[in-house]
């Protein structure tokens, strides 16, 4: 799918670049998908990443992830009000990951 792409990635043993594993091995392995980078008016993209997710989770869980963790960051300009669908719920709850939701402001100071 052309909206979604690895932004992200690396093998347990990597050298960590932040926290309390920088400089040193860590002990787990990370990865990053991106849906977009650009602003979005809908939740279209959110199908996309779905999909990729149901076609990829179990491999995920049999590879021995530990944790998955689906998270959105959304930029505003005012009030921040969003919702997901009964179907998207039950697809993210069908996944059995977790849920990280950040709002920032693009208000300038």
């Amino acid at each position: 799918m052309s909206s979604v792409k690895l932004v992200d990635a690396h093998e347990p043993g990597a050298i960590g670049n932040a926290g309390i594993y920088r400089g040193k091995p860590t002990p787990f392995g990370h990865a990053t998908i991106e849906v977009s980078d650009k602003a979005e008016k809908d939740w279209s993209r959110l199908d996309d990443l779905l999909t990729v997710m149901e076609s990829c989770i179990d491999s995920l869980w049999e590879s021995g992830s530990k944790t998955v963790t689906l998270s959105f960051s959304l930029f505003h300009d005012g009030q921040c009000n969003f919702g997901f669908s009964k179907d998207h719920l039950r697809r993210i709850a069908a996944l059995k990951v977790d849920l990280s939701i950040s709002c920032y402001s693009d208000e300038v100071e």
